[in-house]
């Protein structure tokens, strides 16, 4: 009986000891720190960059088209419609901006002019000639969201446009009959702008088509100075707020190799 009671008191003795050491470890070795948030993931700042390319074509508008002839006033007067190729660069900077910028080639695209002059000598002038050019332009877009790899956006842009008339000719009738004029070529650079309206599909995660409806406002158009075969006074012809309803298809490769990810916010906790 008192060897059993010796071994209880051994066996407290040594489990008060433990709980001793224990305590005391504890005390001089203080609680691991918190486990911090994973570091944000790296942005490549590159990913979104892309270059693009666009086929369209260019039905014209203008408010007016007359020349600069002493009582001369248009009968009638027309301007055919172009078709236009482009290139770019732009940056996607997430899921809804992106900007570019663009240069164009306008193909020629024939104008016409008939107009009467009050006598003496009385009679038409039919003028004719083909305008073509390039134009700039730096633009923004709104993505409005994807849905079945279709994304609708809208856009603006601002820049430039230098537009030439060439093989300007002028035929006389009734009593101009017999004469005829020329020009030399002209060409002229004016601010434009345009609004930009369409839709993108995504053939692949980098591979972009898109289909579009582009105003363009291109401003006054004048041709050189016409001279006249026999006597006149040298004219000009003026085509004012020349417009572009574009309707164009194009491509746009995104150098990325997935889809843009953006890193999330610092994480906050609370003890």
């Amino acid at each position: 009986m008192l060897r059993l009671t010796t071994l209880r008191l051994a066996g407290l003795a040594a489990a008060l000891s433990g709980g001793t050491a224990f305590a005391a470890d504890m005390l001089g070795h203080p609680p691991p720190p918190p486990m911090l948030a994973p570091p944000p993931a790296q942005i490549d700042v590159g990913s979104g960059f892309y270059l693009r390319g666009d086929l369209g074509t260019g039905i014209h508008a203008y408010s007016s088209a007359a020349t600069t002839r002493a009582g001369s006033t248009t009968v009638v007067s027309s301007v055919d419609a172009t078709g236009f190729g482009a290139v770019g660069a732009g940056y996607q900077f997430n899921s809804f901006l992106r900007t570019d910028a663009t240069i164009e080639y306008r193909f020629p695209s024939r104008f016409r002019i008939i107009s009467d002059t009050v006598g003496p000598p009385a009679g038409q002038n039919l003028l004719s000639g083909k305008i073509s050019g390039l134009v700039g332009l730096a633009n923004a877009y709104v993505d409005l969201g994807t849905w079945n790899r279709i994304t609708p956006f809208i856009g603006g842009g601002i820049g430039f446009a230098t537009m030439m008339t060439s093989d300007v000719k002028d035929t006389g009738f009734g009593g101009f009959a017999g004469n005829s004029g020329s020009a030399s070529n002209r060409a002229e650079t004016r601010f434009a702008w345009a609004i930009h309206a369409g839709l993108g599909y995504d053939l692949t995660a980098n591979l972009k088509a898109e289909a579009a409806y582009r105003y363009l406002h291109i401003g006054n158009i004048t041709t050189g100075r016409i001279v006249c075969a026999l006597a006149c006074t040298p004219f000009n012809a003026r085509i004012r707020n020349v417009e572009s309803h574009d309707l164009k298809v194009g491509l746009r490769y995104v150098f990325a190799d997935a889809p843009i990810a953006y890193a999330p916010g610092p994480l906050a906790r609370r003890y």
